[in-house]
């Protein structure tokens, strides 16, 4: 094929085009996902000030979450410098909050997850059903 043919610019435009808007698609697509997490993590600090006095380790394990939103006692604590009864008392609030699950249903060995923030992540990256069907 010669590349050099007249209809090569259109060609090239075309997909100029459709690269472009691909482009700009996924960019909006970011930061509506941005913005919505960002409101998330706002709403729910201001649930956790509301704790009194645990809200400064509530708030502390919180920001870790937004870090790594899937988390083990013994790892935060080690990562945080905080002792695990603290940890785990933190999370405890905000398992009470709705803002985190455990996932094991294990008492030892616990996964806690951020689940909004990660239904937020995950959001558009589901199979579509006929790929489901399909395998």
């Amino acid at each position: 094929m010669n590349y050099l043919t007249a209809s090569a610019p259109t060609d090239w435009e075309t997909w100029l085009e459709f690269f472009l808007t691909g482009v700009k698609e996924t960019a909006q697509q970011a930061a509506d996902t941005s913005r919505e997490i960002l409101t998330l993590i706002e709403k729910d600090r201001r649930k956790i000030e509301e704790l009194g006095r645990p809200a400064g380790s509530v708030l502390r394990v919180h920001l870790h979450l937004q870090r790594k939103p899937i988390i083990t006692i013994p790892a935060t604590a080690e990562q945080l410098s905080l002792s695990a009864p603290t940890v785990a008392k933190a999370l405890q609030h905000l398992v009470k909050l709705n803002m985190v699950h455990e996932t094991t249903g294990k008492q030892r060995h616990r996964l806690f997850t951020y689940h909004h923030y990660l239904e937020i992540l995950n959001r558009g990256t589901e199979l579509p059903k006929r790929a489901i069907r399909g395998s």
